[in-house]
């Protein structure tokens, strides 16, 4: 049964490692502790995903295409909390580098995620656009924590 929901596996995990990595670059970027990496990352990984999955619900409803609508949602849900979580981790761990482990994370599964699509090119292309998002956090909350202060 779960063949059938490959796109919607693929999309809810791309997007949960993207939004819950670009929450973890961002924090490091501004300086904040591990707790709040934490907090904002589940945070985020909960609201973000219900969003995603409500959203993947409504428009599988209105196309009015062949796969269960609910079904649609709740499998684009779970797997953007599942595969979203993987980032954080290393946080929870607290290990060394945590940071570094967690992009490392990031790189591998998102790359693993675009193979599932059609091989090595549309894995690299993934992980590509998923390190270029991480980047886009990271030196935002950089330079806007050196702007505020």
């Amino acid at each position: 049964m779960l063949s059938k929901f490959v796109s919607e596996i693929i999309y809810g995990g791309v997007d949960g490692l993207i939004t819950t990595h670009a929450i973890i670059a961002g924090s490091i970027g501004a300086y904040f502790s591990t707790k709040i990496i934490l907090t904002l990352g589940f945070a985020s990984l909960l609201a973000d995903g219900f969003s995603m999955g409500i959203s993947s619900y409504l428009a599988e409803k209105a196309r009015n295409v062949r796969k269960n609508p609910f079904y649609v949602g709740i499998v684009t849900f779970v797997s953007f909390i599942l595969i979203g979580a993987l980032p954080l981790l290393p946080f929870l761990v607290d290990m060394p580098y945590n940071h570094e482990f967690s992009v490392v994370i990031l790189l591998g599964v998102l790359f693993l995620l675009g193979f599932l699509k059609g091989k090595w090119k549309n894995g690299l292309e993934t992980m590509m656009v998923g390190g270029a998002a991480a980047m886009i956090a990271f030196y935002t909350a950089r330079n806007m924590h050196k702007i505020i202060n």
